[in-house]
């Protein structure tokens, strides 16, 4: 007696579940779950100018596709000899990194929503310009810190990187530690060349799926150009 009562609720609990399954096939039968129309294509048009793969001069590629995602997807990881910076000191809105008689200073802001100008692509509030411009960050999303400023000092003398090539730059992720007493991760580092005369600032921000990284050029104590690509 006891297993046909088992059958009977078995049967009832499966005939419930068959007429949960029709009514949803009945309520969805005229209409699509998803469709080409269901898909935004909003236009990107950060340039490919400033791309490692525009990269011209071979041995700056070399270097760079050494520690970068970029470099790692044609086989350059690892491949060049690079002196890497030390974490010197880090708050919440300043990291130093340094070696020998180089230093660079990176800080960030909280961005405040009121002192811009934010441009939405159609009715859908996606924001796909800051100002006026194209922006790394986490894309169609108000962003919630920026990048303030690069610096890097060389004994006494110090040089920035300009404006035009650090305020579009937004969510920039310094290091962090997964939990206590584990190794610091960094995804801002530095790196400087065997014969002292390139330096490059690298950064990995934001996150997936709209991670992208960015890393800034100092040739001979000077500014000379950056590149910024997707990272993921």
């Amino acid at each position: 007696m006891f297993y046909v009562f088992l059958l009977i609720l078995r049967t009832m609990i499966a005939l419930r579940l068959h007429i949960i399954y029709l009514l949803i096939v009945t309520l969805y039968a005229n209409r699509p779950l998803y469709s080409q129309r269901d898909v935004v294509v909003v236009p990107d048009s950060k340039g490919f100018y400033e791309s490692f793969f525009s990269l011209n001069d071979s041995l700056i590629r070399a270097e760079i596709g050494s520690f970068s995602f970029a470099g790692s997807l044609v086989g350059l990881a690892g491949k060049s000899e690079l002196k890497e910076f030390d974490v010197l000191s880090q708050t919440q809105y300043t990291i130093t990194l340094g070696s020998d008689d180089a230093k660079v200073n990176i800080s960030r802001a909280p961005f405040i929503r009121s002192a811009h100008r934010l441009s939405y692509y159609g009715p859908y509030g996606y924001v796909y310009k800051i100002d006026g411009k194209n922006f790394w960050g986490f894309d169609g999303s108000v962003p919630d810190m920026r990048l303030y400023s690069v610096t890097v000092f060389f004994g006494d003398q110090s040089v920035g990187a300009p404006r035009s090539a650090v305020n579009d730059i937004y969510e920039p992720n310094f290091c962090f530690r997964r939990r206590m007493f584990r190794p610091l991760e960094c995804f801002t580092r530095v790196f400087r060349s065997t014969d002292g005369r390139r330096l490059y600032v690298y950064m990995l921000n934001s996150r997936i799926p709209s991670l992208y990284e960015v890393c800034w050029i100092f040739i001979d104590g000077r500014y000379a150009g950056r590149i910024v690509d997707y990272a993921y």
